[in-house]
């Protein structure tokens, strides 16, 4: 009766785990924001903010999810709030070179006004944020 019992527990976690029981997929996208063809690396006392936004359509934005950005090389990384990453979706990237809590860009690329709108899934690739040639709305 215990085999039983064990084989029908294994059996029970098995199908759990096959069912997708973990929950919904989980991103970490990383890209690069580029200008001038370039890496676009702060001056000194500024920093770039990276800010997906998700785009629900027909309603307001429920959550944002902040980059890692490494201001160095201009990469950044999307890590979520969990570290686990941010879930698929349709997403406005925000972009904010920042100093001393002013937007060196001028809300060009905020979150209401950026050009740059992503599909983002399983297949998305490196993006390329270029702040010379943003995508036409």
């Amino acid at each position: 009766m215990r085999v039983f019992s064990f084989i029908s527990a294994v059996l029970a976690v098995a199908a759990l785990v096959l069912a997708g029981c973990g929950g919904p997929t989980r991103l970490k996208t990383r890209g690069k924001v580029v200008k001038s063809g370039a890496a676009f690396v702060p001056g000194p006392g500024q920093f770039v903010r990276v800010t997906f936004v998700p785009v629900p359509p027909g309603s307001p934005p429920q959550d944002h999810y902040v980059a890692e950005v490494n201001n160095a090389d201009g990469t950044f990384r999307v890590a979520g709030k969990d570290g686990k990453g941010m879930p698929p979706g349709k997403y406005r990237v925000a972009i904010e070179l920042d100093q001393h809590r002013s937007d060196l860009l001028k809300g060009q690329f905020d979150a209401d006004r950026s050009p740059f709108v992503f599909d983002v899934d399983s297949s998305t690739k490196e993006m390329v944020l270029d702040l010379d040639n943003p995508p036409k709305q």
